[in-house]
């Protein structure tokens, strides 16, 4: 409940603390609210009366106050005023004499519970949508809609205004040289997926036999089962699918995250990249390669895309804007230079119907002609990577000598794990009965054989850094 109870900035704050006015005042409010001076539900004194307490332009208290609300401390009700976070969990009574660190420690976190809060969300693949610029976003909207309506489907294949873009946007990113002609817009890497199956089996005219890494992506194991191919587990060594049992597995098509391995992390290096090229071109086999969030690399720069050393059209490269921008976007696309790969896959769609929305393939077109997404990539950069270091803070110390901390190389999730059988097969369900949604790692395992780790995959991502801080807590009460 929401309350208007006076709260007095100015104690919260350290006069002669270190740092600007604004680092002062953005400092003290976290560690009050953090500390429990300030609660759940507390009226904010109005930006202009905060500014003429402490000598500040009104400015600067706007800036933080907005800073604060991305961050989940605090939040704004239209017509209302600005509160301190309803999701914030109470603090006990002796938190009041806690310091004042913008940083908290770990360990000092609230305890939380299922009854107490809703639900934190760290499921993996959730993207942050608090970078997108409203301006970017909204003026690529806009011209999208600000023309004649269309009569007619869109391309098969997609726009080619779009499929320019996009293939501009991958040799830039990931030096992958591809013509429009080359790009196929999809709803998404799933569908993407989809559709090179239902290709290659009808170029093949018989059930399709694809190796995947195990573990692996649950969803795109799923797609390629319900589209009835065989799926062959091929284990995950180093960083990287396993290439000798590649080379025995007698499959037609591989699926691999070569980048950054899902959910394990690591990435395959350029020579064991080139071996899977000469396989492919041996046992003329096709290389699925799911690109799936390889624009954020946290250590060093990303390595070149399989496709981009592919001479021999062997390699799809599937991508998707989903974890880029947001899943609401649903488009993505792949990349075929072979020819005749690119028909069947084109011959699919067609059998399916277009299910690409025109607008959104406009709007998605001026957003990457305008600057606007390589704008915000390199605002999502520097938030995954405070993201990242606060899930190192927390957990990278000291914990059970078993746990493993991995896949913190890129992207956005991560993953405690520790041997099978050492007691963490429940971690996510222990998790869920305090209030943080995780995923469970065996459940990425798949075939004959039990799962090699136990424990625990979690995105970072889309949480606020109270949300994030809170989480990470109860995960580390559970597992030290």
């Amino acid at each position: 409940m929401r309350h208007a109870r006076a709260v007095d900035i100015v104690e919260m704050i350290e006069p002669d603390g270190p740092g600007s006015p604004r680092d002062r005042l953005s400092t003290g409010l976290r560690a009050a609210i953090l500390g429990g001076r300030m609660r759940p539900g507390d009226a904010m004194p109005s930006s202009r009366a905060v500014a003429s307490a402490i000598g500040v332009a009104r400015g600067t208290v706007v800036r933080v106050y907005d800073e604060l609300s991305g961050e989940g401390y605090l939040e704004t009700v239209h017509g209302s005023g600005t509160f301190v976070s309803m999701r914030v969990p109470p603090r006990a009574a002796h938190a009041e004499n806690e310091s004042t660190e913008r940083r908290v420690n770990a360990d000092t976190a609230p305890p939380m519970s299922a009854s107490s809060s809703p639900p934190i969300e760290l499921r993996p693949g959730i993207p942050s949508t608090a970078s997108i610029t409203r301006g970017d976003w909204a003026a690529a909207w806009r011209r999208a809609t600000g023309g004649e309506v269309a009569a007619v489907y869109p391309p098969a294949a997609g726009l080619p205004s779009l499929r320019e873009q996009i293939a501009r946007h991958l040799f830039h990113s990931r030096g992958l040289a591809c013509d429009a002609d080359d790009v196929i817009v999809t709803s998404g890497a799933r569908e993407g997926l989809a559709l090179v199956a239902l290709g290659l089996a009808a170029r093949l005219g018989g059930r399709l036999r694809v190796g995947c890494e195990n573990p692996g992506h649950v969803g795109s194991r799923a797609v390629l089962a319900r589209l009835g191919a065989e799926l062959v587990p091929i284990d995950v060594i180093d960083g990287g699918i396993a290439l000798d049992s590649v080379r025995s597995s007698r499959v037609s098509a591989l699926l691999v995250t070569p980048s950054h391995q899902y959910p394990l992390g690591g990435s395959l290096d350029v020579g064991r990249r080139l071996q899977l090229l000469e396989w492919a071109e041996r046992t003329n086999a096709i290389i699925i390669e799911d690109d799936y969030d390889s624009e954020f690399r946290h250590l060093g720069r990303a390595l070149p895309s399989i496709a981009s050393l592919d001479d021999s059209g062997l390699v799809v490269h599937v991508g998707s804007y989903s974890k880029v921008i947001t899943p609401w976007l649903r488009c993505g696309y792949v990349v075929v230079r072979d020819k005749a790969v690119r028909a069947a896959i084109l011959d699919a769609r067609a059998d399916v119907g277009e299910t690409v929305s025109g607008i959104p393939q406009q709007a998605l077109a001026h957003y990457l002609e305008s600057g606007g997404l390589s704008r915000h990539l390199a605002r999502t950069r520097r938030a995954y990577a405070h993201k990242r270091a606060l899930v190192l803070d927390a957990l990278g110390g000291e914990l059970e000598s078993c746990l493993v901390l991995s896949a913190l190389d890129g992207g956005l999730h991560a993953v405690l794990s520790s041997p099978a059988g050492t007691g963490n097969a429940d971690l996510a369900e222990r998790l869920s009965r305090r209030g943080v949604a995780v995923t469970e790692l065996a459940r990425h395992y798949f075939g004959p054989t039990t799962a090699g780790r136990e424990g625990i995959v979690f995105g970072y991502g889309a949480a606020t850094d109270l949300e994030l801080h809170t989480a990470l807590a109860t995960i580390r009460r559970e597992t030290v």
